[in-house]
């Protein structure tokens, strides 16, 4: 499920919180993408369609300001790829606001062709207005721009709830969880895949665990497969360097982690290719995010399923080349050749370890670094 809540309030972190315990517990992928990396409408769409997966259902919750960026998305993706369904199979939005900030306005300036790209894909809707909320115009907004088939309209109080609002976040939820159950026809968030341990071990344990190591280590090699640096090369950076390694376990066997540097930097993570499509990466990287707040990683330009990971994890990615050679210099040691710029970051090729060219790159960082606020 993809949340995009509409800014860094205690609701917003509160509500993300509700959504993510839910998720996990029912064996679901949680994308929550940092607010804050949303800024021009065409950064925004590029960075929501990168988190659509076909391979895989998925069901989308925004929440004010985020309604609009979730909507130019599926329009953005409807213009790209005209023939092909929705990447989305039904959505929840809470209290809507329109383009202006204003009740009543219009959603977008370009109603009329962005009416007609979202009628077609007609995804099923719910909008639930709280009645705190003075934007409940902001329906008809909605219904002006998608139709009536395909929308439900449902209003939920603050009226009973604490200062919190925990039990207004988890009556929301409930009533989404729902919507998504009858929209698809099938029991939604029903429990999936394998249950994991996950943990941790800092560089000093592993060297009193030298078959722990060797352990993620293969696992690194299995999910790298080509593109992995060596088994020798991965033990020595757990081992010899202060980090942290996370780990998930399936019956007490390994099947996933990911590897910290001290500094934040994001070394590698993997999952074994018999355990993919259960959401284990995106576990290994918000257990590895409340160890160390302040991370960075490098990501392929064209890769799709690093880039939906870590931008579903918060991570925010770099446009300004500056900063990105800064980060490098002191992070990796090495100069970069620029590349060019799109909408999802500055693109750069540098040299790996041991001479060779890693190809495309981009710069992601977690929100909480005080150099991308």
């Amino acid at each position: 499920m993809i949340y995009l809540r509409g800014g860094t309030t205690r609701f917003a972190r509160e509500e993300a919180a509700v959504l993510e315990t839910a998720c996990e517990a029912n064996g679901m992928t949680f994308l929550c993408p940092d607010p804050g990396a949303l800024g021009a409408e065409a950064r925004s769409a590029a960075a929501v369609t990168t988190l659509f997966d076909e391979r895989t259902v998925t069901y989308a919750f925004a929440r004010g300001t985020g309604v609009r960026v979730l909507l130019a998305a599926l329009s953005a993706w409807l213009r790209q790829l005209p023939r092909r369904p929705s990447p989305v199979a039904a959505m929840v939005l809470c209290a809507p606001v329109t383009a202006s900030g204003e009740p009543g306005a219009p959603l977008y300036e370009a109603a009329d062709p962005f009416s007609g790209e979202l009628t077609a894909l007609g995804v099923p809707t719910l909008v639930i207005n709280d009645t705190g909320n003075r934007m409940g115009a902001g329906f008809e907004a909605l219904r002006h721009a998608m139709h009536a088939s395909v929308l439900v309209e449902e209003t939920v109080s603050r009226h009973g709830h604490g200062a919190s609002g925990a039990s207004l976040l988890h009556a929301v939820w409930e009533r989404a969880a729902t919507f998504f159950s009858n929209a698809s026809g099938s029991e939604f968030g029903r429990m999936r895949g394998p249950e994991l341990e996950v943990g941790f071990h800092k560089a000093g344990e592993l060297r009193l665990l030298p078959n722990v190591a060797a352990e993620a280590a293969d696992v690194l090699v299995s999910a790298y497969g080509l593109l992995s640096h060596s088994r020798e090369t991965h033990i020595r950076r757990m081992v010899d360097h202060p980090g942290t390694l996370v780990w998930a376990r399936s019956g007490g066997l390994l099947v996933g982690c990911s590897h910290i540097r001290a500094d934040g930097k994001w070394g590698a993570c993997g999952t074994v290719p018999e355990y993919r499509g259960y959401g284990i990466g995106f576990r290994l990287a918000r257990a590895g995010l409340r160890q160390v707040r302040d991370q960075f990683v490098e990501v392929g330009q064209n890769a799709t399923h690093g880039l939906r990971l870590v931008l579903g994890c918060g991570f925010r990615p770099l446009h300004d080349e500056s900063l990105v050679r800064t980060v490098l210099r002191t992070a990796v040691h090495r100069e970069i050749e620029p590349v060019g710029s799109d909408a999802l970051g500055f693109v750069y090729r540098r040299k790996r370890e041991g001479g060779k060219d890693t190809g495309p790159l981009r710069l992601c960082l977690h929100a909480s670094r005080p150099a991308v606020a």
